[in-house]
């Protein structure tokens, strides 16, 4: 009596756990066969994969690669305009405003005019420049009469000398006249007295496009006075910013990788043309790269933020693609073919360290189980591995 308890409860034990293990066992089936492991290696068991699950898991094999590889250093930018691509539009001769029809935004050509400026004082210039222009051949003249009578002794220095310095003096005072009227671009040789004018116009330096505009039709501007900024999009630089830490690897010349966020798939390549020398109260350092093929500026804008990866000088090194190696319970791994059938294959896992990564490949320090010949799993790896 007292054991059928005991025979009960023994019998329903064993009765529940072979349900157990039936509907794990039937819970378990599916069209992948499970992963076998297999003891035998140095590093842990054989992994046994199957020709079905090779297939169904996409996985992929491949051998390490000797090649020139080098390490891309990302950091951010933004698209500059040179030192000599702004042009700040001012007066070398106050006047008022007038002929303003440009907008922010709109191109100009060299010499275009942008606005003209009218004043009296271009009067008064032209003016006096004649009146100087005109005495300058009878001065010259008496100048050189004098100059041969007081060399015959028949006139005295005193008359020779007034004689030159009239006419240096106003040939000087026509001279600066003239260079004046270029200022305000008026051609002094081709000047007369019919063609005098009070209106000049302001003409382009550079072409580019209107930045800024600063006056208004009608108003006088003032010498110096700021009238409209000009921007060359011409020979467009590339401004980096590296952190201290990096900027020994920088060098003139170095291939400089650039991607625009508005513009996804499209890659500029630069080049590195000027590395900062000082450091800024951030720890960092500027450095300018160009584009070579200058038609591809036309994809910059002046102001326009952008990404960039700094390619450093490249070295010999074994590398395979990053998806080959698997990283489990701390250690980097990659996954060696040891046998081949037509039923599948046992994969050894092997410990191997890892150097430089760039562009979905990474490099394998060297590792005496691996060579050229090495067949390992470049895809679906990470399956494998806890």
């Amino acid at each position: 009596m007292k054991n059928f308890p005991i025979k009960l409860l023994l019998n329903a034990t064993l009765l529940a756990s072979s349900l157990l293990f039936f509907q794990c066992a039937g819970s378990g089936e599916s069209e992948a066969e499970g992963v076998e492991l297999e003891a035998g290696t140095s590093t842990g068991p054989f992994i046994s994969v199957s020709q079905k699950q090779f297939e169904t898991m996409r996985m992929s094999w491949g051998s390490p690669q000797l090649q020139e590889f080098s390490e891309g250093l990302s950091v951010q930018g933004m698209v500059k305009v040179p030192v000599e691509g702004i042009q700040e539009i001012s007066a070398y001769f106050g006047g008022y405003v007038s002929g303003l029809n440009k907008r922010e935004g709109e191109p100009v050509r060299k010499g275009e005019v942008l606005f003209y400026l009218e004043n009296t004082d271009f009067i008064r210039l032209q003016q006096e420049f004649l009146e100087a222009n005109s005495q300058l051949n009878y001065l010259k003249e008496e100048y050189e009469r004098q100059k041969t009578l007081f060399g015959e002794k028949i006139s005295s220095q005193k008359n020779y000398l007034k004689a030159e310095a009239d006419y240096q003096a106003t040939k000087a005072k026509a001279e600066s006249l003239k260079r004046q009227l270029a200022l305000i671009n008026i051609n002094a040789d081709q000047l007369k007295p019919e063609n005098i004018r009070s209106k000049v116009p302001v003409l382009s330096p550079i072409s580019g496009f209107v930045d800024g505009i600063h006056l208004v039709q009608g108003a006088f501007l003032a010498v110096g006075g700021k009238a409209m900024t000009v921007i060359s999009k011409e020979h467009l630089h590339i401004e980096l910013v590296v952190f201290e830490k990096d900027a020994g690897s920088i060098h003139k010349g170095q291939k400089v990788l650039v991607t625009i966020p508005d513009m996804p798939g499209k890659t500029l390549q630069a080049e590195v043309f000027v590395v900062g020398q000082s450091i800024n109260n951030e720890r960092q350092i500027n450095i300018h790269a160009h584009l070579p093929e200058e038609e591809e500026e036309a994809f910059l804008v002046p102001g326009m933020f952008l990404e960039a990866k700094l390619i450093k000088d490249p070295k010999e090194a074994w590398v395979v693609p990053t998806t080959a190696v698997v990283v489990s319970e701390g250690a980097s791994y990659v996954l060696v073919q040891r046998e081949k059938a037509d039923s599948g294959f046992k994969i050894e896992k092997i410990v191997v360290e890892t150097g430089l990564e760039n562009d979905g490949m990474i490099e394998l320090l060297p590792n005496e189980e691996l060579d050229e010949n090495t067949v390992i799993l470049t895809k679906g790896g990470f399956n494998l591995l806890p």
